[in-house]
């Protein structure tokens, strides 16, 4: 702080810091208000892509999806080169260090631009060898470039703790993507339409953020060569994590767009794109404790660890009922988002609902990794999933290519084994460090309820998957309350947190206050 009520960024000189908005005051801002505001706009999200839903994959049939889904996993791999892993350090550095937070994201932004044309070069060499040089291929990369533009403002939210402007952001992105993607196709513009429209969208998207982040963190538009080099270097860490991570994401649609027909590409296609909604939870918990737990760790390992036992076991008991809903559901969701054309996406949808209690658990433990600043580690558990999981994937999906027809089931088995093996890695790393006998326990009395909901929704299953669901659903918190789950300093904590984000949403106005 160079004065009462300034603060110094980067390059610029000392300017007034509105009470509550500077950079300083951001550590004070409720957990529960930046979980309410992520968890408000996940449900705008959801929202809107159940519409994209519902039109969209009806519209262009499985071979259609296919395309995109291909085409964006290949753009998706490739531009991995282009983030060089700066999100995940900006928003460490930040929290940390917020009187750089201009410089740092001026040099990410600018390191991002120089990348682009290896990124190019690099779609356009894998379109030429792979023979799948198409125009959607190449206006989806457009897209992917301008989503990466706009992780650094993300980064730069999430070091702030202004939440909802990642949330604006996405329920945006998310809004003009449906409703504009619905009307190109219904026109008859097909998937090179639907692309080219997201390209337009994202392109908003990053002027947006540039815009907004004015008032929150001044960006010098001159980054010095020194700060970009610091940027690089010391972001290797997560960009290898990043690029080991991309592959693994993305190597199954590779995979299955060179090893099976492209409408079995589109049953795959569908059933990540509900998998990935399903992602919400840690994508949230994530997202909003990690400035936290980078605190945490001044005081210490110790403190890091106990800091971080209640994120990680929230995230796990929310993951079996949902796990057990996606099981139970997964035919007639299927059947009623995308049409009987999708059947084969079923068996698909039912292992990768397996997939969310590992995936949830080893999302948590990397941001526990990731605030100790011990990065490096999982970066070469990823390493080891980026060799296992393409070897799983090259013999289960001509497996089940050959004898079912339906090599996406191959993938997402593959998938589903990398996890769990990824698991393991990560309580000998970190895990076993996180979970006391109590947390164990109760995790234990979580999963008694989940079974006793997976059997009222079997039993209720002939009145329908909506009914089965809510009685299913009443079953586990009443299974919860019975069992004493949760403390009541717990539930007392939660009351305050939850009561206190809904106050805030009142004084939410962030087209007013961001253009101030």
């Amino acid at each position: 702080m160079t004065a009462a009520g300034t603060t110094k960024l980067s390059g610029h000189e000392a300017r007034p810091a509105p009470s509550g908005d500077s950079l300083s005051a951001a550590p004070r801002r409720r957990l529960g208000f930046n979980l309410s505001v992520l968890a408000g706009g996940q449900v705008v999200t959801w929202s809107v892509t159940l519409l994209w839903t519902l039109v969209i994959p009806r519209a262009l049939g499985p071979v259609g999806m296919g395309r995109i889904t291909a085409a964006y996993a290949v753009a998706a791999i490739l531009g991995v080169v282009l983030g060089l892993g700066t999100k995940t350090f900006l928003v460490r550095e930040i929290v940390a260090r917020p009187a750089d937070a201009g410089s740092l994201l001026s040099a990410a932004l600018a390191l991002r631009v120089c990348s682009m044309p290896l990124f190019a070069a690099a779609v356009v060499a894998y379109g030429y060898l792979s023979h799948f040089g198409s125009p959607v291929l190449y206006v989806a990369t457009g897209a992917v470039f301008f989503t990466l533009l706009t992780e650094p403002f993300q980064a730069g939210w999430q070091g702030v703790e202004r939440m909802e402007y990642l949330a604006y952001s996405d329920g945006l992105d998310k809004t003009a993507q449906s409703f504009l993607g619905i009307g190109i196709v219904l026109l008859g513009f097909g998937v090179l339409g639907l692309v080219s429209t997201a390209l337009v969208i994202e392109a908003l998207i990053v002027v947006l953020n540039a815009w907004w982040i004015r008032r929150y963190i001044s960006i010098t538009h001159r980054p010095k060569v020194r700060q970009m080099r610091h940027v690089a270097r010391y972001s290797l860490p997560y960009w290898s994590f990043g690029l080991f991570f991309m592959i693994y994401l993305w190597i199954d649609s590779v995979m299955l767009s060179l090893l099976a027909h492209p409408a079995v590409v589109g049953w795959y296609g569908v059933s990540t794109k509900l998998f990935t909604t399903l992602m919400f939870v840690p994508a949230i918990l994530a997202t909003a404790w990690l400035p936290r737990l980078v605190r945490s760790f001044e005081g210490g390992s110790a403190g890091l660890h106990a800091a971080a036992r209640v994120p990680i076991e929230l995230t796990l008991g929310l993951a079996l009922p949902i796990c057990v809903v996606t099981l139970m559901t997964a035919r007639p969701v299927i059947r009623l988002l995308y049409g009987p054309s999708y059947v084969h996406a079923t068996p698909v949808m039912i292992v990768l609902a397996l997939c969310l209690p590992p995936m949830y658990l080893n999302t948590m433990m990397n941001q526990v990794l990731i605030a100790a600043n011990r990065q490096r580690v999982w970066t070469w558990v990823m390493l080891g999933a980026t060799v296992v999981n393409p070897a799983f994937n090259y013999v289960l999906i001509r497996v089940t290519q050959s004898r079912y027809h339906n090599g996406a089931v191959g993938a997402a088995i593959s998938l589903l084994l990398t996890e769990l093996l990824i698991v393991g890695v990560g309580i000998v790393v970190v895990g076993h460090r996180l979970f006391a006998r109590s947390s164990l326990w109760r995790l234990a009395r979580v999963a008694l309820a989940a079974a006793l909901m997976a059997g009222i929704m079997y039993e209720a299953r002939p009145l329908g998957f909506v009914f089965a669901s809510m009685v299913g659903g009443l079953g586990f918190v009443g299974a919860v309350v019975a069992l004493r789950v949760p403390s009541a300093a717990e539930i007392a904590w939660l009351r305050e947190h939850m009561h206190c984000g809904h106050k805030s949403h009142a004084r939410l106005r962030p087209w007013r206050r961001a253009s101030s």
